[in-house]
């Protein structure tokens, strides 16, 4: 089973090329799923211009329920949680999209040599936001709630959502198994 693994500050990653297979696709449709409405990705975050350009704009809150829950919304007053939104969610976004990619670029590396192996000199930080991330997306797709473990050991062996939990649990225990280590 796959796992992470610590040397000194370096952390690795052991992986079947299947399991790596499994995280690029969820790590693709995340990134997708962020840039739909987001119209600063052409932007530089760091650039004051671009800071300035981009609160000029009405942000709303996304209708997808996935990226309302990635992208909350921070006031229950509408007024309030627009302007909020508005001043912090590009810089939000792309900040999700960048430890997305960094992801992706980590697992390529297998991906590309066809086969399992170790993806070294990872970033804790990184790996943990995304897999917080991909596991937020995919509760919310399931409607993870205290009797979901109970459902997923029910589900025969054949009904396609029982693969999707069991990848939402392994999620959850790759971040658990991260945050020992830490």
């Amino acid at each position: 089973m796959s796992k992470f693994e610590r040397s000194g500050k370096a952390f690795s990653l052991d992986l079947t090329l299947d399991e790596a297979h499994i995280l690029i696709n969820l790590v693709e449709q995340l990134l997708e799923l962020l840039g739909e409405g987001d119209f600063f990705h052409h932007y530089d975050m760091n650039d004051p211009f671009a800071q300035l350009m981009s609160l000029q704009h009405e942000v709303v809150a996304p209708d997808d329920s996935v990226l309302l829950r990635l992208l909350p919304n921070a006031y229950n007053d509408p007024e309030a949680a627009g302007d909020f939104r508005r001043y912090t969610e590009p810089a939000i976004r792309s900040t999700k999209q960048r430890v997305l990619r960094e992801v992706r670029t980590h697992l390529a590396i297998l991906v590309d040599e066809d086969k399992a192996g170790t993806v070294a000199d990872l970033e804790a930080d990184t790996w943990l936001m995304a897999l917080n991330d991909l596991r937020l997306a995919l509760s919310v797709r399931l409607e993870i709630n205290e009797d979901s473990f109970d459902l997923f050991e029910s589900l025969p062996d054949e009904d396609p959502q029982k693969s999707i939990y069991a990848v939402y649990y392994w999620l959850g225990w790759l971040q658990e198994n991260l945050l020992t280590l830490l």
